[in-house]
Formats: C-alpha cells, sequence, structure tokens
C-alpha cells in the first residue's frame, strides 16, 4: 500500500507550497465560540465562553477516522488529519480543528492518513497527543518542541491489555493495544471487497498539489502500534477504534476479544470498518470488533473518500457492511456517516450523559 502512495502521489505532485494560515485577530472569546460553533452546533456551545455542555457527548466527524469530540464539557480529537486533498472535500481545514483549542489528541495508529496533523495542531492549539509509547517516541523525535506526548500504552505492553489513562478528569480513558488490519488468507465467511468503483472526484476536482506535497514527507510514518480507546463518563461507555485487525486470524486474537468483552455494556462504538484484510475477507475483521463489544449504537469510521484512487465515498461500500453487520447475533443500532454530507454534523453522533 505504501508504495501504491508513493506512485500515486509521483503521478498527482507538482511543485507548490503549502499557504500559512493567518493568525486570527478577533477577540480571544469569539474566536473560540466561532470555532467550537461550526464544528459542534452553536446549539451546544455558550456563546459567550465558548464552553461546551456539560451534559451531552458530541462526536464531529472531519473526515477519516478523525472527530472533534465534547465529553461532558472536555474537548478533544480522535486522530488528526483533514483529508482535504480534494479541494474542500471536508468543510474545515487544520487551523479551524486547532482553533477549537482541544486539550488531547488520541492517537489510534501514527500513519498519515491518520496523524499527519497532529503536530500542527498540538503547537496551534496546546493540545497533548495521547497514543502509545512508539508513537510517543515519533513525535518526540519529529514535531517541533513543545508538542507533549503522553503514553497511554507503555513500551512492551502486550495486545490485549487494558491501561488506564487519567488526563481527563472526570473520565475514565483505557487504551487496549490490538491489531492494525493486515491481508490474511480467504476463510471464505465473508465476500471480498475491493475498492471500487473509484471516485470520480479525481477527474471533475484534481487534488490540490500543496497538500500531496505536504503528504509526501509522512509516507513513512511509523504505524507505532494500533490502539482502541473506551471513555466511561456519565455512566456512559464509548469506544473509538480507526483500524480493525484480523482478530480471528491472529495469535492475539482471543486475548483482544476477551479484553473487547470486558468493556461492555458499550453505548457507542465509533470504529473503523476499512482493512487491508477486506480485499480477502470482506468486513469480517469490522463486524468481529462489533460482536465482541455488542455496542448499542454503531457509528463507522475509515469509509470516506480520503485519498484518490485507493479510497471510495461511504456509500460504495454501505450495502457491504450491512450484509456482513447481518452476521452479528446482538446487531447495533446504526447511524452510518456518509461524506461529503455529514462532515460536521454533530447532531449525527451525540448522546445524553445520565439518561
Amino acid at each position: 500500500m505504501r508504495r501504491r502512495l508513493v506512485v500515486v502521489l509521483s503521478i498527482l505532485l507538482t511543485l507548490a507550497g503549502l499557504a500559512v494560515p493567518q493568525a486570527a485577530t478577533a477577540h480571544p472569546d469569539a474566536t473560540l465560540v466561532a470555532a467550537r460553533s461550526a464544528v459542534f452546533g452553536k446549539h451546544n456551545v455558550d456563546q459567550t465562553t465558548g464552553a461546551l455542555r456539560a451534559d451531552r457527548i458530541v462526536f464531529s466527524w472531519f473526515g477519516v477516522s478523525g472527530f472533534a469530540v465534547a465529553m461532558a464539557g472536555h474537548v478533544f480529537l480522535t486522530d488528526a488529519w483533514v483529508p482535504n486533498v480534494y479541494t474542500g472535500h471536508v468543510p474545515t481545514s487544520r487551523a479551524q480543528i486547532a482553533a477549537i483549542k482541544p486539550s488531547h489528541i488520541f492517537i489510534g495508529h501514527g500513519h498519515f492518513d491518520h496523524a499527519a496533523d497532529a503536530a500542527e495542531i498540538a503547537r496551534a492549539s496546546g493540545a497533548r497527543i495521547v497514543g502509545s509509547a512508539a508513537h510517543c517516541a515519533h513525535f518526540r523525535t519529529t514535531a517541533a518542541p513543545g508538542v507533549s506526548c503522553d503514553a497511554a500504552v507503555p513500551s512492551g505492553a502486550r495486545p490485549g491489555s487494558l491501561h488506564i489513562y487519567q488526563g481527563l478528569p472526570g473520565i475514565t480513558v483505557r487504551a487496549l493495544p490490538h491489531l492494525h488490519s493486515t491481508m490474511k488468507a480467504p476463510t471464505g465467511e465473508h465476500a471480498p471487497l475491493l475498492p471500487i468503483p473509484p471516485s470520480g472526484r479525481l477527474l471533475v476536482q484534481p487534488p490540490r498539489p500543496e497538500e500531496l506535497r505536504r503528504l509526501a514527507g509522512h509516507l513513512n510514518d511509523p504505524e507505532g502500534g494500533a490502539v482502541l480507546y473506551a471513555f466511561e463518563v456519565g455512566g456512559r461507555t464509548v469506544v473509538w477504534n480507526d483500524s480493525v485487525g484480523p482478530l480471528g486470524q491472529d495469535p492475539a486474537g482471543p486475548d483482544i476479544v476477551a479484553a473487547l468483552r470486558r468493556l461492555r455494556p458499550v453505548d457507542l462504538h465509533v470504529g473503523s470498518i476499512q482493512g487491508f484484510n477486506e480485499i480477502t475477507n470482506g468486513l469480517g475483521d469490522a463486524v468481529g470488533y462489533i460482536d465482541a463489544l455488542q455496542p448499542r449504537i454503531f457509528v463507522p469510521n475509515h469509509h470516506d473518500d480520503w485519498f484518490p484512487v485507493i479510497a471510495t465515498p461511504a456509500v460504495s461500500r454501505e450495502r457491504a457492511f450491512l450484509d456482513a453487520l447481518s452476521s452479528v447475533d446482538a446487531a447495533p443500532e446504526v447511524r452510518y456517516l456518509r461524506d461529503p454530507e455529514d462532515y460536521l454534523r454533530p447532531d449525527r453522533v451525540t448522546l445524553p450523559i445520565g439518561g
């Protein structure tokens, strides 16, 4: 896949400089209010202070597995890459996401489509990056001074172990090292799924050279392990993961499944449904995570048109996902997100706390 990305970039890339966002000149509170209102909706934001409602959990999607999250008044991100390779595909930018002033950026894994904007957003907002020890080692080596990283998963942690992160007051965060997606031999249980038809946007809306140029420097960013996070607050449990590994085909699978089951009951699972194994085993890995967690509500991620040639719009896999989900005994309510219309639509993924 990485070699394919290099080829795609070499074809698409032309020399261009990356535009530098201009500093905001409005009153700090007004800037914060405007930024958070655009991402979370005015009805969720105090229009004087910019504070978020403390009685809500809100996930606002900005592409791939990236969400701006408001949880019991805290504001944080899951992953950090705004996939605007196509101009204006996502109605926001790195600068605008930084302007909501997240306190933390939780990294699921370190590939460019998940973490390419993490250091820049962290520098601009003051957010702490949270991930594995390997993620933090990478950011400490490559990021400019001023970027802090907390290792929620220590070095050498085994897949399936659960680790408490205490950086969010009032919210219990459990970090679970699991498996990144990888291709395995077909089992015949689920039909193969290819990322077709390709997006027609490539022809009508050519990729931005400056963004391709910037991403070229992130193609070798290390995975650093895959981490799933469970957030517990006000009687609610919310799980987010940005990759799905072959739980049924890997020696570590049983330990990870056992750990996922220990996280139950899960009110909301925001999980990846795209992975390398789908080419031979369809969406079996994605539904394996859902089956283990048995969430009440499931919201997909990593299923949108995030990069030319190798990704397609979310609707291209919707029917296949729903068909695969029929194999789960306790199927959840599905709130299927479609791009680009569901970017920055916070009411699509909102839960009351304590309700």
